[in-house]
């Protein structure tokens, strides 16, 4: 038998195990705790703390059991592989050993044989070199090893770089593709009839010549072709914007690889790489988003559009569309604005600002910053003559213009009394079109220009000297459509407008309403009253030279301008008559109800006054000025006529004759004689207390005209009345109008005429014939309609009700 403590060599095995050699103690690895334990040990401490807990907690119990039971098969499995590898490890280490012993000579055999119990211990040599082959037998391990890596990283490698260049080519063939469809696909289109879209409506005012006034918004003049523009100005701007325009393809791959590097030069965005053709799409066809996306479109549609137009054409397109700054849209539009020439008229300094506006047309321009147009126009004539596009004598030329060049736009449209007012107008029509407006104004630019110089000569000679330094006038048609308007001496250095805006006390011209307001309540011009004294609790009022006339006329007292006769007849007639009629001729001003209201104290606008006189002559009140004669509607053409007046107004039937007679007794026998014209001439003077203010309102027997004089602070003047200074205005301003046409007022029914369109066809009537024809064509007031309906349609003059169609206008 055996000692249980002395070791067996054979050991027994369980069946089916492998055999396999025990490995010393010293040599195998630590055993690794086994997950069974494990789960015992925590399936004992769960059991005992879910017992703790109660009965409540057994699920819980069984399941966080269950997970650590799961958890100790997997530690389990984790340990045995790596005891596993650690034996194999261990096993080739040994088998190196082996193999490196057994190659190896061994020049002392008595070192390298094993010892037994009690032998002594190996030589220090024999240890070192068996240390020695033991580390190569290692380090020839770790190259076997690693010979095996490299095979797998190069493969990898390679798999990774087939990848990236196999997506690469088939990005690039894509990109490929996509450029030749896009190309295949833009090649025919019609790029050549094609204008950018205006980015706001326009409203263009122009007159009756058709003659563009002034426009608001976006402008766009009439296309000009290439060959009818100066050769400096494409070449100015090709300079500046593209110098290699006529040599690359669309596409300046040279002048993109420079901006590319003055950009990353300078650290920041300092040129662009877009090419004339470029900007030309950009502004054609394609929103203003910077993205790559963009971009590519750009450069796509570029090419193509050389290929379709070629160079000329392009350039054609692009100097009719680029943007230049205060709503101009084109060369031709810029010129007009800012030097009001045609652009085939520019000079070569003009031509180099238009191009130096391109880059930046919202600040750099001749409007909105002369000075900084001029630099960057010199840099454009620097360029020029750097290329040899011009010599040195034209350079020196056009810079010297330039330093004193100067925008000189049209005066309407640079900003003028009657534009600032027919523009509020023209926008309050405007709300009722979709699109561009176009507005043709009721104004004569000849009689403006005459006007605005008559009444400059007369405050410059005798207004100065006697202490009148403002004035304004207003001139119509008995329809109210405006002729002229002066709101000021000077508008460039005061634009608040006189005529339409400044309320100030008419004075006797206000006795209008209060003798047509007796004349209504069954009076006439032979009609007697007192002029005497009156007192109307402590009101006194007396007349100009503080003498009275006794028992006069009710045309004597009007045309002597009698104050205490007027104010006798208001009291009989009623103050709140008088309103009434006032407001019956379109006065609009607030009207005091006081005895005084009859000579003029409260205060009116000149532009209110001139239309009730407007509504005497015309026999129908009110009358409404207008500065507008038609409306263009949008693209389509539709165009609707204007007038001032009121389908609903009333007519001055049995009064309108006698006013007439009374007026025109001022001009011959009272105190408007200074007024006098060959031919037919009516009207009324006005003077407020301490001539403040000075008025003639008068007409002929196809122009109405309102004068006033006075002093912006209200200042006296020095015995200015309206007879003497604001009735010679009146006077040459009528002549200068032409004058008279008749030597008696013309009958009321001739007065009124209304234009009724017919296709393209305009057909002048009278208010009869209008009424013969109103089941034919319906007519509107598209002033009024606008104003009453929010839903209002120009086009067909209708608006749309709360419920059920569209009705007409009928206001």
């Amino acid at each position: 038998m055996t000692d249980d403590k002395t070791p067996d060599a054979s050991v027994h095995q369980p069946e089916g195990a492998a055999s396999e050699p025990i490995t010393p103690p010293s040599d195998r690895p630590a055993e690794p705790p086994q997950g069974g334990d494990l789960g015992e040990a925590a399936r004992a401490f769960w059991a005992a703390l879910m017992r703790a807990m109660g009965r409540g907690g057994r699920a819980m119990g069984r399941a966080g059991a269950s997970g650590l039971d799961r958890g100790g098969r997997a530690l389990r499995e984790v340990s045995a592989r790596a005891g596993a590898g650690a034996v194999t490890t261990a096993q080739r280490l040994r088998a190196a050993q082996q193999s490196s012993s057994d190659t190896t000579a061994d020049p002392d055999a008595a070192t390298t044989a094993p010892t037994e119990a009690g032998a002594p211990r190996p030589s220090l040599t024999a240890r070192a070199a068996q240390g020695w082959r033991d580390a190569s037998a290692r380090r020839r391990a770790r190259l076997e090893e690693r010979k095996l890596r490299p095979a797998a990283t190069v493969r990898a490698t390679r798999w990774i770089w087939r990848t990236v260049f196999g997506l690469a080519f088939l990005v690039l063939l894509g990109a490929v593709m996509i450029g030749g469809i896009l190309i295949w696909a833009v090649r025919d289109l019609p790029l050549a009839d094609m204008l950018p879209p205006l980015e706001e409506p326009t409203l263009t005012v122009q007159d009756e010549a058709g003659d563009t006034l002034f426009t608001r918004g976006a402008y766009r003049a009439g296309y000009v072709p290439l060959d009818e523009m100066p050769d400096h100005l494409a070449q100015a701007v090709s300079a500046i914007e593209d110098r290699r325009f006529w040599d690359h393809p669309g596409v300046d791959i040279e002048g993109i690889g420079r901006a590319m590097w003055r950009n990353f030069s300078s650290g920041g965005v300092v040129e662009g790489g877009s090419t004339i053709t470029q900007q030309l799409v950009k502004v054609l066809y394609l929103d203003p988003d910077r993205t790559y996306k963009r971009k590519l479109q750009e450069m796509v549609l570029a090419l193509g559009l050389e290929r379709q137009l070629g160079k000329d054409r392009i350039m054609e397109l692009y100097l009719n569309s680029t943007y230049l700054g205060s709503g101009a849209w084109g060369m031709p539009a810029a010129a007009q604005l800012y030097f009001d020439k045609p652009v085939q008229e520019l000079s070569l300094a003009e031509s180099a600002i238009l191009a130096a506006t391109i880059r930046a047309p919202s600040v750099i321009n001749p409007e909105a910053n002369l000075e900084r147009a001029r630099e960057r126009g010199l840099v454009v004539l620097s360029v020029m003559r750097d290329l040899g596009r011009i010599d040195e004598a034209a350079f020196e030329a056009a810079r010297g213009e330039m330093a004193a060049l100067e925008p000189s736009p049209p005066p309407a449209r640079a900003g003028s009394y009657f534009a600032d007012w027919v523009l509020g107008e023209a926008q309050e029509l405007s709300g009722a079109v979709d699109g561009p407006l176009t507005v043709t104004a009721t104004l004569d630019m000849e009689l403006q220009a005459k006007a605005e110089k008559i009444l400059r000569d007369a405050l410059a000679g005798p207004g100065a000297q006697a202490g009148a330094s403002q004035g304004a006038i207003v001139a119509m048609t008995p329809d109210g459509r405006v002729r002229a308007m002066v709101g000021g001496v000077d508008y460039g250095e005061s634009q608040f407008n006189r005529a339409t805006d400044a309320l100030r006390q008419p004075g006797s011209t206000f006795k209008l309403p209060v003798f047509l307001a007796a004349l209504v309540m069954g009076a006439d011009p032979d009609t007697r009253l007192p002029d005497e004294p009156i007192d109307i609790n402590g009101y006194k009022p007396e007349n100009f030279n503080g003498q009275y006339a006794g028992v006069v006329t009710l045309r004597e007292a009007f045309a002597r301008s009698l104050n205490a006769a007027t104010v006798r007849l208001a009291q009989e007639v009623g103050i709140d008559q008088v309103i009434e009629v006032a407001r019956q001729l379109g006065i609009e001003g607030k009207l005091t109800q006081t005895p005084s209201l009859a000579l003029g104290t409260s205060e009116v606008s000149l532009l209110d006054m001139t239309e009730a006189y407007a509504a005497i002559l015309a026999g129908r009140a009110p009358i409404k000025a207008t500065g507008i004669a038609s409306l263009k509607l949008g693209e389509t053409g539709v165009a609707l006529s204007v007038s001032g007046a009121d389908p609903n107004a009333v007519e001055l039937n049995r009064t309108r004759e006698p006013m007439l007679s009374m007026l025109r007794a001022v001009v011959t026998d009272g105190t408007g004689k200074r007024a006098q014209i060959p031919g037919f001439a009516a009207g009324k003077t006005g003077t407020s207390q301490n001539s403040r203010d000075a008025w003639f309102i008068g007409f002929t027997d196809k122009l109405v005209v309102g004068v006033w004089i006075g002093n912006d602070d209200n200042s006296p003047m020095d015995a200015v009345t309206g007879g003497s200074l604001p009735a010679e205005i009146w006077r040459e301003v009528v002549l200068a109008a032409g004058g008279a046409g008749a030597a008696r007022a013309p009958s009321a029914e001739s007065q009124t005429p209304v234009r009724v369109r017919r296709g393209t066809e305009v057909v002048s009537t009278n208010a009869n014939r209008l009424r013969n024809n109103a089941a034919a064509q319906p007519q509107c007031d598209v002033r009024a309609c606008s104003r009453a309906y929010r839903s209002f349609r120009a086009s067909d003059c209708t608006f749309q009700p709360y419920s059920g169609p569209r009705k007409l206008c009928t206001r």
